[in-house]
C-alpha cells in the first residue's frame, strides 16, 4: 500500500452548518378574485410557518435592540428583521451581527431553533463520543481528509473503545474521509473509524485497526488531567481542563483541594483545547487560584461594560457591574452551593498553556488574574474573544403575560453578547485578537505523547519555564505538521453570564 507523506498535508478550513434552515414563507396573500378591481377584500391566511417565523423576527428585534453590546452601531440594520418582510431570521441575525470597517467583529452572537440542544452542548450533554479533533487535507488526494485525535474524556465512548491523543483516523464507515462524511465523527449516532498511526519517517500508515462506537448522552468531565509534579525544590500542578462547564463546578474543588494536600506553589493550566463556558465555573476556578488574601477580601476579579441602555437600567436597579473572588459560589436556578474556602493551594505563580483554541472564559480567567499574581503564557496567541453573553429565550425576554405572541418558538432562542469583560482596571488584554504569550510553542498531538506526559511539548515547555532540566536523553518530539481544530456544534469562544439580574421586560 502507498503511504502518504505529511509533506502532501495542508491546513483547510472547515465550516459546518451550526443550525437547520429556516423555511422561506411564500409572500404571496392567499385569497382570488375576477380581476374587476372591486373584489371585496381578503384577509391573507398567515400559516403556522409564517408564524413562527414573524415570532422569530420579533423577538430577534428585541433582543438585538435592548441587550446586544453594539445595539446602537447596528442600529440601522435592525429593521432587516421586520415581520412583514424577512424570511430567514437567524441568516439576518448572521449577517447583521457587529463588523466595523467590514470586519466582522461579533463571530458569536446566534439565534437558534434549538436553545435547549445549544445549552446542553455547552455544558457538555447530548449525544457525544467524548473527543476533540484536528483535521488536516491530503493535499495529493483530491478531497480527502485525516482526522487527527487531541483528546479523549474519561469514561466516554472513544476512551472505551482505545483512542487515544495521537489517533489518526484515515477512515469513517469504510469510506475515505470527505466533506460528505467528515462530521459523522462527531454527529453520527454510531460510527466505526479506521485508525492509523505516523510511520518512523514521518509517513501517513496504513489502517491498522477499526473501532466502532456509539454515542451516548453522558456528561464529558472537562477535567481531562490533574495531577503534580516535584520538581525537587518546589511541586508544581497540572490541570488540563477543557470547558467551563456547570457540573465542573462542582468537581474544581477537589481537584484544588488535592493539589493543596500535595503542597503545590505554582500551577500548570492548560486551556489550549478550552473554547471557554460559564463564568460562573470561571470566578470560582479563578477563586481557587489567585492569592487566597485576595479572595478572602472579595476583591474585584472582573468589570462588566454594556451598552447605554442596560448600563442605565443596571444603575437604576442598583445592580452591580463587578464580579468578586469569593470562597463561596452559589447559583440558585442550578442548585449550586460552592465553598471553596478550604480549596485555595496558596499558588505562587501560574503558567498558563494556550493557542488559538483558548477563547472566551479562558481568556477572561488570564485578564482577571492577571493583576493579582505572576502569570506566564505558552503556546500561540489566543483566540481574541473579549465579551460575554447571555442565553435567552423568549419567556426570558417577555415573561409569561407579555402581550406578544411566542407561542410558535418556545424552542428557540438566542446567545446574545451583552457585555465586555475586563480586569479590576479596566483592561483586556483579549481585545482585539487575543492575547499574546511569552515563551512560544506549538501543540503536536502527532508526537503520540499523552496530556499529563512530561515530554508531551507544550507542557514540556511550561516545565521548563517552571524550572525542570531536561537531559538529552529526553524524548525529542517531531516538527508539528499544520492541522486545525474542527468546529462542530457550537461556535468556539462561549462565556456565558448566568443567574440574569432584573431583566427589562418588552412589553
Amino acid at each position: 500500500m502507498k503511504f502518504l507523506n505529511l509533506k502532501h498535508i495542508a491546513l483547510i478550513a472547515l465550516f459546518p452548518l451550526l443550525f437547520s434552515c429556516v423555511e422561506k414563507v411564500d409572500p404571496t396573500p392567499s385569497g382570488g378574485g375576477n380581476g374587476s378591481g372591486n373584489e371585496t377584500p381578503v384577509t391573507p391566511v398567515v400559516t403556522k410557518p409564517a408564524q413562527k417565523i414573524q415570532q422569530a423576527d420579533l423577538f430577534a428585534q428585541h433582543m438585538l435592540g435592548t441587550y446586544y453590546l453594539w445595539t446602537k452601531e447596528i442600529n440601522s440594520d435592525i429593521a432587516k428583521l421586520t415581520p412583514d418582510t424577512c424570511t430567514s431570521p437567524i441568516a439576518v441575525v448572521n449577517e447583521i451581527r457587529y463588523h466595523q470597517n467590514r470586519k466582522e467583529v461579533d463571530h458569536w452572537t446566534v439565534l437558534t431553533d434549538d436553545l435547549s440542544s445549544f445549552t446542553n452542548s455547552v455544558q457538555g450533554l447530548g449525544l457525544s463520543f467524548g473527543y476533540d479533533l484536528q483535521a488536516g487535507r491530503i493535499s495529493n488526494k483530491n478531497g480527502v481528509y485525516f482526522l487527527l485525535v487531541c483528546y479523549v474524556n474519561k469514561d466516554k465512548p472513544a476512551d472505551k473503545a482505545g483512542l487515544r491523543r495521537g489517533d489518526i483516523i484515515m477512515t469513517i464507515d469504510g469510506s475515505e474521509i470527505t466533506m460528505s462524511n467528515i462530521y459523522d465523527a462527531f454527529n453520527a449516532e454510531t460510527v466505526t473509524l479506521g485508525v492509523a498511526h505516523l510511520t518512523d519517517d514521518g509517513y501517513l500508515g496504513p489502517v491498522e485497526k477499526t473501532v466502532s462506537m456509539t454515542a451516548d448522552k453522558e456528561w464529558e468531565d472537562p477535567v481531562l488531567v490533574s495531577k503534580t509534579f516535584d520538581l525537587g525544590d518546589k511541586k508544581v500542578g497540572y490541570l488540563a481542563y477543557s470547558a467551563f462547564d456547570l457540573k465542573s463546578s462542582t468537581t474544581l474543588p477537589d481537584v484544588f483541594r488535592e493539589f493543596k494536600k500535595d503542597g503545590i506553589e505554582e500551577l500548570i493550566i492548560d486551556l489550549r483545547y478550552n473554547g471557554g463556558g460559564y463564568a460562573f465555573t470561571e470566578c470560582e476556578l479563578a477563586s481557587m487560584i489567585a492569592p487566597y488574601s485576595v479572595v478572602a477580601a472579595g476583591d474585584v476579579f472582573q468589570t462588566e461594560v454594556y451598552n447605554s441602555i442596560l448600563a442605565e437600567e443596571w444603575k437604576r436597579q442598583g445592580y452591580d457591574t463587578n464580579t468578586y473572588f469569593s470562597t463561596r459560589h452559589t447559583m440558585a436556578s442550578q442548585s449550586i452551593d460552592q465553598d471553596v474556602s478550604d480549596a485555595n493551594p496558596g499558588i505562587k505563580k501560574l503558567y498558563a498553556i494556550v493557542t488559538g483554541g483558548s477563547a472566551s472564559a479562558s481568556e477572561g480567567l488570564i485578564v482577571g488574574l492577571s493583576p493579582y499574581m505572576d502569570v506566564t503564557l505558552i503556546g500561540s496567541q489566543t483566540y481574541g474573544k473579549y465579551c460575554a453573553g447571555w442565553m435567552m429565550s423568549p419567556e426570558d425576554l417577555y415573561g409569561t403575560n407579555s402581550q406578544y405572541d411566542y407561542s410558535k418558538i418556545t424552542k428557540w432562542g438566542m446567545y446574545v453578547m451583552v457585555s465586555k469583560f475586563a480586569d479590576k482596571n479596566g483592561d483586556n488584554a483579549a481585545q482585539p485578537d487575543g492575547i499574546p504569550v511569552q515563551i512560544e510553542s506549538v501543540d503536536d498531538p502527532f508526537d503520540g505523547l499523552q496530556l499529563g506526559d512530561e515530554n508531551e511539548t507544550m507542557l514540556k515547555a511550561a516545565l521548563t519555564a517552571a524550572g525542570k532540566v531536561y537531559t538529552k536523553s529526553s524524548i525529542e518530539t517531531r516538527k508539528p505538521f499544520e492541522t486545525k481544530l474542527m468546529d462542530h456544534g457550537v461556535p468556539r469562544g462561549i462565556l456565558i453570564k448566568s443567574d440574569l439580574p432584573g431583566m427589562i421586560k418588552v412589553d
